[in-house]
């Protein structure tokens, strides 16, 4: 059977996405990418997602690029919209960087993949800003279909330590708050052509400062 490369994709916070593009895995900071393999050299992943949540759109572009045969890093750009409903009408931008160790890697003959995964990221916008640190693992197992199309379902598990600070009108006092979420993340790309594939994606588990 032919192993993947799995493109990239997923907008965070209890959000559900659906993307097409062409690659491999993306980051997964604000997003999960699907599967847990890891790029290969001769083929860095580039691509854009989007997705919509709870009182939230969300445009992301990333890339993922080769460290060794068992690891990969990614880097994200994000631009976020709000639902006035949240506390405020705008936008927010935020940068985000992931670094991705296979455990079981492609090559073994485990019918599966198992990678650990590391980020941070910082958003910023409307007077708020947020720092996330995800870290958790993904598995995959990529599945051929008798069109020899792969369908690669995948999950993970992560623990999210989230911080954000809120700039309040004079004479308000600031407002600043922490906290630790687990986060289950569960989904499947599909290959459609050439390298196209699409993907949908749900994230269960939402920090609670996505609710002040």
């Amino acid at each position: 059977m032919r192993r993947p490369q799995g493109p990239g994709l997923v907008p965070g916070i209890a959000l559900v996405a659906v993307l097409l593009c062409a690659g491999t895995a993306g980051a997964q900071v604000f997003y999960q990418y699907p599967g847990a393999t890891v790029v290969s050299d001769t083929e860095p992943a580039l691509g854009f997602t989007a997705g919509i949540g709870d009182d939230l759109l969300r445009l992301v572009g990333y890339g993922r690029f080769n460290v060794s045969e068992v690891s990969d890093f990614g880097l994200e750009l994000v631009l976020d919209h709000w639902d006035p409903s949240f506390g405020g009408d705008g936008w927010r931008i935020g940068v985000g960087a992931d670094f991705r160790y296979a455990i079981i890697p492609t090559s073994t003959t485990l019918p599966f993949d198992l990678s650990l995964d590391g980020g941070l990221g910082l958003q910023t916008g409307n007077d708020i800003t947020s720092v996330n640190i995800p870290a958790g693992a993904v598995i995959s197992r990529p599945l051929e279909l008798q069109n020899g199309r792969i369908l690669t379902p995948y999950g993970g598990l992560y623990l999210v330590f989230s911080h954000i600070s809120v700039d309040t009108p004079p004479g308000a006092p600031d407002y600043d708050d922490s906290d630790f979420d687990v986060e289950l993340r569960l989904g499947t790309s599909l290959e459609i052509a050439g390298g196209v594939s699409g993907f949908v994606t749900a994230h269960v588990g939402t920090v609670s400062y996505t609710h002040l």
